[in-house]
Parts: C-alpha cells; sequence; structure tokens
C-alpha cells in the first residue's frame, strides 16, 4: 500500500484519505453476488475483504471522483450487472469518471515504473506526458485529454471461441464476470500502450497510444453526449494478450490455492447446495462449461 505525502491530484499536503482504484462499490456488488469469499490473484489463500487502496487522495479530490463515481453506478455499472439494459445513454461525466479511473492506476504504475525501468524510456516519458494531460483535465485545466481515447468493452457470454482452446479452458465467463483489476501496460514493440481495468465483465481501456494495426469498433466513449451498446462490439488488438493475461494469472492463483481452502470452498458451495442455482457465478460456470465442451 502506498502512502503519498501529498494529494496526487491537487497536491496539498494535508491529510490523505484511502482511495480505492477500482471504486468501493465495485467490489461491495462482487461480494453481494458472491457464492462464498472473495478472494485475490496476490494471495488466494486469505480471502479479500475490500479491493486495491492506497493513500492517495485529500478528502476534497476524493468528493470530486465520487460524484462521478455514483453517475458512472447509476447510468452503467448496475444496469448491465443486473441485466436490466443493454444500451447506456451518456454524458460527460461518464468521460470524466473513465479519465480519473485510469489515470489512478497510471499515477501508481508510474512509481513503479520509474523505481524498477519496467519500460523502455520512449514510452515511460510518453506515459509521463500523458498522466499530467489527465491530471490537468481532471482539475479542469483543460476541456479535453487530446489524443488518449477511453474504450468500453461488454466481456458477455461467448459462443464459441475459434482457434484458441487454452482460453477456454481458463474460464473466461467467471474471472471476469466474478473479478477485479487494473493496471498499465505497454506493447512497445506494436507502440501501443494503455490501462486495462476490469470491474465485472465491464472491460475499460484507455489507450495512452495506438499501434497501427489497432481496430476497435463500437468501444469508443466520447468527451460529451452520446451512447454505447453491449453489442457487435470487435477488437483486433494486442491489448487480447492482456485478456490471456488476466485469465492466466487467475488460473495461477487458484492452481496454488491450498488443499485445506479448497475444502472450505466445497463445504461452503454444499450448504448452498439448493440456492446456487440463484448466483450469478451458476451461469457463468455453464458457460465455461459449454464453452470447454465446445
Amino acid at each position: 500500500m502506498y502512502k503519498l505525502k501529498k494529494c496526487a491530484l491537487c497536491g496539498a499536503e494535508t491529510e490523505l484519505e484511502l482511495s480505492h482504484i477500482v471504486p468501493k462499490m465495485v467490489m461491495r456488488t462482487l461480494k453481494k453476488t458472491a457464492v462464498g469469499n472473495i478472494r485475490s490473484s496476490e494471495n488466494p489463500n486469505i480471502p479479500a475483504q475490500d479491493s486495491e487502496k492506497h493513500y492517495m487522495l485529500c478528502g476534497n479530490c476524493e468528493d470530486l471522483f465520487s460524484e462521478k463515481e455514483t453517475y458512472f453506478a447509476n447510468t452503467l455499472f448496475h444496469p448491465y450487472i443486473k441485466k436490466e439494459k443493454t444500451k447506456f445513454d451518456y454524458d460527460g461525466r461518464l468521460f470524466y469518471f473513465l479519465t480519473s479511473l485510469s489515470w489512478r492506476s497510471l499515477y501508481l504504475d508510474l512509481i513503479d515504473f520509474t523505481e524498477n525501468y519496467v519500460v523502455g524510456i520512449d514510452a515511460l516519458e510518453h506515459l509521463i506526458s500523458c498522466e499530467k494531460i489527465m491530471r490537468d483535465y481532471l482539475c479542469s485545466g483543460r476541456g479535453d485529454i487530446g489524443a488518449i481515447e477511453h474504450h468500453i468493452f461488454f466481456f458477455d457470454e461467448i459462443r464459441e471461441i475459434t482457434g484458441n482452446t487454452e482460453m477456454a479452458e481458463l474460464r473466461p465467463h467467471v474471472t471476469f464476470h466474478r473479478g477485479i483489476n487494473s493496471y498499465t501496460f505497454c506493447f512497445e514493440d506494436d507502440g501501443t500502450y494503455g490501462t486495462i481495468t476490469n470491474m465485472m465483465g465491464i472491460v475499460v481501456i484507455t489507450l495512452y497510444q495506438k499501434g497501427c494495426k489497432e481496430k476497435w469498433e463500437r468501444t469508443q466513449i466520447l468527451n460529451g453526449i452520446s451512447n454505447i451498446e453491449a453489442k457487435d462490439q470487435h477488437i483486433t488488438s494486442v491489448v487480447g494478450n492482456e485478456f490471456t493475461n488476466i485469465l492466466k494469472t487467475a488460473q495461477a492463483a487458484s492452481d496454488s490455492m491450498s488443499e485445506k481452502q479448497k475444502e472450505k470452498i466445497v463445504a461452503s458451495l454444499k450448504v448452498k447446495d439448493d440456492k446456487i442455482k440463484n448466483y450469478p457465478i451458476f451461469r457463468d460456470w455453464l458457460s465455461d462449461r459449454d464453452l470447454h465442451e465446445e
């Protein structure tokens, strides 16, 4: 957990609050709809009580972000998770929220990238410049974020996977619909840099730079009034490698779980045997089973 000395957004040297990277309401929803305990990939043997958070923002900046998080929750997150609708009208508040979401991950990842030489100098300089652009926008210092793009990909049910049997075996429905994570990636050979955030199947990708072969259809969120539909979305991108990475990380965590913890999970499922079909994960189990049997 990071404990910064001043607010990462406004720079105020004051008492900082614990800031969630992914909004707290996502974890709250995940726990509320779970069969048992939530487990993290970092330590699957210990039930997770909360998602990633750091002493990062002052109270005023937390309040600034909170308003837009509420808008996202009511306009898109809850209606999608509850399967109430598939088409979502939005305004500039969604764009602001997505900027604040990816900026939080980028800001902290840059600390790691700088200290541990994770990426090359060209990529690092570009990411640093993008962080400043996003920070200035969030502080109302500018009205746009330049060439940076926000995209939302809805991880709906996969009917068939052609030529990638590995993904079918990695339980994609359970992993994405019952998962939360956020981090920055760099494909330096391709020239594609971004931040990917999964919120129970709502996958946000902020692209700081796009390679020439990137194709994104019906996914982009504009800075203004528009709409997005969880239908007919198509992506041709190196970011697909990050989807596979998320799946493999989750599988590795599952494989490393102790026998004692696995026994606890089985016991918990047996207690809820008659009610299992009422939980969202049951549909995901069936979808992954059908996909694996194709």
